[in-house]
């Protein structure tokens, strides 16, 4: 029996090629597409499952309410937290830090440019990333030791074994390499090329900065005991901020600790996927996204094989009737249509792994990522694959065989009947479901484009192109670096340099206490080092007032230590800070606050000399928050060089050369401005263009069951036609009245897809601060795209029959 069912469904593929084409072409890119999506999302949450016996750590992170200001947020901790946490909390039975730095290396007479992280001696125990050479117990045990990774070794020591070897750090601190560790995998969040403990004396974190309560840097992991109840260490924690920060002394107000710093705790192996507040929003979201764009590609593959499995019902009908005739039973019918089914999934799913195959590579490239699919190697995932196509077959399956096997031989036999009633209502269903899904992923792929795009035009306050940052001036005076300054500016390729202790986009923030007298508030806003050149290199707008001067004795603030009661300075603010202390532009410019630059307890008069339009620090889903300038020579280490029009390379080059003379024991760091902006959007352009590519295809598969709906309904109506042809209609007539026909499904997805596609978009588009209206031109675009490539779709088949001679058609059958 099970033969005669095979011989059945080849000769049914063999007969009827058009149509077991679309199905098996349908369902097999929609599998490949399946397949490719579950492979990204699989390589997405494998990110730190590879460390063993890490599934009881956890990442510690922060938010402070700062008086005054703005809640925020870091995945980084203060440093005192997890000794806190150890010592307070028995369940604790490690802690541990890393805190990553960029730092130049010495291997003889060469310099190389090394990301450090600076770790606790135990970190290698807790965090137990795979050794090649070395006792994780031992090999940051002593202060002068070094771990390398693979590649980083090979770098500095060639193929010679590099244990043993000397390492300077930070021009005169000899470390010992002391173990190797593996190259990690790109799934990891730890980026480790050399590990060094931090008892070493080339730590650039003083003690102050590791007993600070308010000082974020690095990150935190504490390791719980197994079973531990997680989430009741709330109080705990809140119990441990209580008693280790004292805000009336740190920050001049009587409030308990843990209204200033709340602290979570975020699992190990969740870190790359888990959202936290502004600075990490996650991947859950992405996640789930492809996921239900993985689903309805199949579904829509489903649709095509349930369509045209209905369509061609009347030229099953007879055979149906004569197997019931001949004794055959409801039960071997359904078994019959459902095994073709399933057969044709199969089929498809071969087709689908050969696709793989054959695109991962460039699949590959277009992530940047070890994209691998090994059919055996990988059996968990070539079990989800099968499973899928045998649901595809299925779904897609089951309620042809339940109409099929329920024909009548007594209302089909003899006639042209297929004795179905419904089913062209069932496939004007099909249809618009289909195409609310390709419409609705086509609203939503214009408007993450539009949102992109209009997010990379917002006025961010200053213009960042042709725009070069320097890093690491640390080990020069101020003397020295205001005359690397001058010689950079000097150089006729260079329009201007400018120095401060942070710049927009690179990821640190430092705040200060602020007072209006009179109001009795207290503000906690953001503020910045810069000198007097900064808001003119920067290309920052001058509002009102004026910019810093050198020659002006108030605009340079002392020394922390050299502040006093009779300390007075000048500041520069923003437009956002203005209105924050309730001034105008034109009233806040010779107004005095109160400023914390002395540290707590110790404040000075502040006069506002000029106020500059707002400036974007942090990238497009916050809100550009308040930020006072001040000048302090002693702190400016990141000098910002603005290079003329069409001089790029003749600079690069100059900066090299100046950078060399001036600071020759160090390597150079430098960033373009534009990148560091463009890197705000890379993840987003990426899982857009993703995003558009996998729309694209359900889209396609779509229109394919559409054209062989269009090639059954054609044929269908031929009879039809020629009696409309005899009776005058011309060939424009009967076009438009065939594409009239699939237009309406079409305009019917729209009314499903419109409200749905805006009640998701409204609400994701609410996670920017400045974000795109929902304008209907993007829901008229992708339904007018949609409509357009339907019409292409069915056009052929309608100029094919309406062109058709109507003699041959009034003979049909």
């Amino acid at each position: 029996m099970i033969r005669n069912y095979l011989v059945t469904a080849m000769r049914n593929f063999a007969r009827h090629k058009l149509y077991s084409f679309i199905n098996i072409a349908g369902l097999a890119v929609g599998l490949a597409c399946a397949i490719f999506i579950i492979l990204y999302l699989n390589d997405e949450l494998s990110y730190d499952k590879w460390i063993p016996d890490s599934q009881n750590i956890y990442r510690i992170e922060s938010k402070f309410f700062a008086p005054g200001g703005q809640p925020r947020f870091f995945s980084v901790v203060p440093f005192p937290v997890l000794v806190a946490m150890q010592a307070q909390i028995p369940q604790v039975v490690a802690e541990t830090h890393l805190i990553p730095e960029d730092m130049t290396a010495k291997i003889g007479d060469r310099l190389f440019p090394a990301n450090v992280a600076v770790v606790d001696p135990n970190f290698l125990q807790v965090i137990k990333l795979p050794l090649v050479k070395g006792d994780p117990a031992r090999v940051l045990a002593q202060p002068d030791s070094v771990v390398l990774s693979e590649t980083t070794a090979k770098k500095f020591f060639g193929n010679a074994d590099p244990i043993g070897k000397t390492v300077i750090v930070g021009d005169t601190h000899p470390l010992t390499v002391t173990g190797l560790l593996r190259d990690l995998p790109h799934n990891t969040q730890l980026i480790a090329d050399l590990m060094m403990p931090n008892t070493s004396k080339a730590d650039t974190m003083d003690q102050r900065g590791k007993e600070s309560w308010l000082n974020v840097e690095g990150w935190g992991y504490v390791k719980f005991a197994p079973g531990t109840d997680i989430s009741s260490m709330g109080p705990k924690l809140t119990a441990i901020t209580d008693k280790g920060i004292d805000a009336k002394k740190q920050v001049n107000v009587n409030i308990p600790g843990s209204d200033l710093l709340h602290l979570y705790l975020t699992p190990f192996r969740d870190v790359h996927v888990a959202a936290f507040g502004e600075t990490e929003p996650g991947n859950w979201a992405m996640i789930y996204g492809f996921a239900a764009i993985a689903a309805l590609i199949l579904l829509i593959a489903c649709f095509n094989f349930m369509n045209l499995a209905t369509a061609r019902a009347m030229i099953r009908a007879r055979e149906v009737s004569l197997r019931k005739v001949m004794g055959a039973t409801r039960r071997q019918l359904m078994v019959q249509f459902l095994g073709e089914s399933l057969m044709t999934a199969l089929i498809a799913l071969i087709l689908a792994l050969m696709l793989v195959k054959l695109l991962l590579p460039a699949y590959d490239t277009f992530l940047t990522r070890p994209i691998t699919f090994n059919l055996l190697g990988d059996w968990p995932l070539s079990l989800v694959a099968l499973l899928i196509a045998v649901a595809a077959g299925l779904v897609g399956g089951i309620y042809p065989a339940l109409i099929l096997s329920g024909f009548r031989p007594a209302a089909t036999l003899g006639t042209s009947n297929s004795g179905m009633s419904g089913s062209g209502l069932l496939r004007t269903t099909l249809v618009v479901l289909q195409f609310s899904i390709s419409i609705g992923l086509g609203i939503a792929t214009i408007v993450v484009f539009a949102q992109i795009h209009y997010a990379q035009q917002v006025n961010i306050g200053f213009d960042r192109h042709n725009l070069v940052v320097i890093s690491g001036t640390g080990p020069l005076t101020p003397t020295a670096r205001y005359s690397m300054q001058q010689t950079l500016a000097a150089d006729p390729a260079i329009a201007g340099v400018a120095a401060s202790n942070m710049t927009p986009f690179s990821g640190g923030i430092l705040v200060t206490e602020f007072k209006v007298p009179g109001s009795g508030q207290q503000y906690t806003l953001r503020n910045v080092n810069i000198d007097p050149d900064f808001a003119r290199v920067w290309g920052m707008k001058l509002l009102a007032g004026r910019n810093f001067s050198r020659t002006r004795g108030e605009d340079i603030v002392p020394a922390a230590d050299a502040i006093d009661a009779n300390t007075h300075i000048n500041i520069v603010i923003t437009e956002a800070a203005a209105r924050q202390f309730g001034f105008t532009l034109s009233d806040a410019v010779g107004k005095t606050i109160s400023a914390a630059f002395g540290g707590p307890g110790k404040s000075v008069s502040a006069t506002i000399v000029g106020v500059v339009g707002d400036t974007n620090f942090d990238g497009m889903q916050a809100e550009m928050q308040p930020v006072i300038f001040f000048y302090r020579p002693q702190g400016v280490g990141t000098l910002s060089v603005r290079i003329k029009p069409g001089q790029m390379q003749p600079a690069l080059t100059a900066i090299d050369r100046i950078w060399r003379q001036f600071v020759p024991t160090h390597t150079i760091r430098r960033q373009f401005e534009d990148e560091s902006f463009d890197k705000l959007f890379a993840a987003d352009e990426k899982q857009a263009a993703i995003f558009a590519v996998f729309v694209g295809v359900a889209i396609f598969i779509a229109c394919l069951g559409l054209f062989g709906l269009a090639a059954f309904t054609a044929e269908r109506r031929t009879r039809e036609i020629g009696i409309r042809k005899v009776f005058g209609a011309r060939t424009r007539d009967i076009v438009r009245l065939l594409l009239w026909q699939f237009s309406i499904p079409v305009l019917i997805a729209n009314v499903i897809a419109w409200p749905v596609a805006w009640f998701y978009l409204h609400h994701w588009l609410q996670t920017y601060a400045y974000r795109i209206d929902l304008n209907p031109l993007y829901f008229l675009a992708a339904s007018a795209i949609t409509l357009a490539i339907a019409w292409a779709t069915v056009i052929a088949h309608a100029m094919r029959v309406a062109r058709a001679n109507p003699i041959h058609a009034l003979r049909y059958e």
